[in-house]
């Protein structure tokens, strides 16, 4: 979750500032935006490996 959340908010700052300091086109944003969404998904759905269930189950 913490990777998630760094994820996210590494992609959203950077779009922020390239809006804030530059001309960040709309279609380039949202493209920046909607694919840090997508990683964040893809990363999440590690947790559904069976390796990380057998990890998380050693651990207890």
């Amino acid at each position: 979750m913490v990777q998630n959340l760094a994820i996210a908010g590494t992609f959203i700052t950077g779009l922020v500032l390239w809006d804030l300091i530059g001309t960040l086109p709309l279609p380039l944003g949202v493209l920046g935006h909607e694919g840090s969404t997508v990683i964040v998904g893809l990363n999440g759905l590690r947790l559904l490996r069976d390796t990380a269930w057998r990890r998380a189950a050693d651990d207890s």
